[in-house]
């Protein structure tokens, strides 16, 4: 017979994680702006895609905009995970916790790219993972309350409530709400050997763990370049996965990773007369129109260095810094020519970011418009 006691210290411990880092972040001052919450560690693709930061996956389900988000996350969560921790094996419910968080953030990573962050989808989880538990452990008595399929009225209410709701990651709802229910379908009560539930949660921490790894291996070679966009006059390169267009013209057309502030990158493929003068030719772009995708405050200078060789053949690279009121941002661009068409890459990222070289890369993609008359 199942039996529920001690206390739920996993799911305490959680919680506490939950509010010392809602805290560190300010989050009790009020609602967290979005620097802030990038800051602190909400998911956003473009920065999990481009820099490698897969600890996202984890840290996200740590972070709440502010004490009422958290409240109503840590109600569900202490009521019913809470209930579940002390009916099951202690590493059963640990390897339940990460999994729900990894697949709640993976979920989200892959089908929305808006920033995301809140424990609502391990809430969906340890709700899951309870009624499939109850169900699979054939869970009667008093406890049919807490277990089972009578907690499906609750689940669908509030996965559709969070459907008919603007602003809610429900691609990370369902995630973690997969994830626990099929996690649910193997939790083993407290009273039962834990050899079976010690290998979960080894299998559990090589996931962490390996998502983390994953993501600071691939990072010197990301962001990951994808399809063909177009660019001015006929030309076209490929960009990072999941930029989107920012603005377009004859001569220009601008792409970025949709983020704000200090957290932006984009890059303008540029139809220009040459590229001789090539420094000129950057500072004059930036103070143009440029300066405006750094999302750097008001342009105040543009220090650029000295035109070296490119690794294009017969390109040319220039750096520079951009410096608003804001903040700063970094400044690439390559400029080439061909057949008396000459076309200039311009990468904006922060300043801090480490150098990619993702102008040379996508300066190597370029298709030239096609001259020749046609016959």
């Amino acid at each position: 017979m199942l039996a529920v006691s001690g206390v739920p210290w996993l799911t305490l411990a959680f919680l506490l994680a939950c509010t010392w880092v809602l805290l560190a972040a300010g989050g009790t001052r009020g609602a967290l702006s979005v620097s802030g919450l990038l800051a602190y560690g909400a998911k956003a693709t473009p920065l999990i895609l481009d820099r490698g930061e897969t600890w996202r996956l984890i840290s996200a389900n740590l972070l709440h905009k502010d004490l009422l988000h958290l409240a109503f996350n840590a109600f569900a969560i202490w009521n019913v995970g809470g209930a579940l921790e002390r009916a099951v094996r202690p590493a059963d419910y640990l390897a339940l916790l990460i999994f729900t968080a990894l697949a709640t953030t993976g979920a989200s990573a892959v089908g929305a790219d808006s920033i995301s962050l809140g424990a609502s989808g391990i809430a969906f989880g340890v709700l899951g993972a309870s009624a499939t538990f109850g169900w699979r452990r054939s869970v009667g008595g008093r406890l049919r309350a807490h277990f089972g399929l009578r907690l499906l009225p609750w689940l669908f209410a509030l996965f559709l409530a969070g459907l008919g709701s603007a602003g809610v990651d429900n691609c990370g709802h369902a995630g973690g709400l997969l994830a626990g229910a099929a996690c649910g379908l193997f939790l083993t009560p407290r009273q039962w050997p834990g050899e079976a539930a010690a290998r979960r949660l080894a299998a559990a921490s090589g996931a962490l763990l390996g998502t983390i790894s994953m993501g600071m291996l691939a990072a010197p070679a990301l962001p990951v370049l994808g399809g063909v966009r177009d660019g001015p006059q006929g030309s076209a390169a490929q960009v990072p996965v999941g930029w989107r267009k920012a603005s377009s013209s004859p001569q220009e057309i601008s792409y970025t990773n949709g983020l704000t502030t200090l957290w932006r990158s984009s890059v303008t493929l540029l139809s220009v007369p040459g590229c001789r003068a090539a420094a000129d030719l950057a500072r004059g772009t930036v103070a143009r129109d440029l300066w405006r995708l750094a999302d750097v405050g008001a342009l105040r200078a543009v220090d650029v260095s000295d035109p070296r060789p490119g690794r294009l053949p017969g390109s040319v690279r220039v750096d520079a810094t951009v410096l608003g009121e804001d903040g700063q941002a970094h400044l690439e661009m390559v400029c080439a020519e061909r057949d008396r068409t000459a076309l200039a890459v311009a990468v904006l990222q922060p300043l801090a970011e480490r150098p990619t070289g993702l102008a040379e890369r996508i300066a190597a993609t370029l298709r030239w418009p096609d001259r020749r008359a046609p016959h």
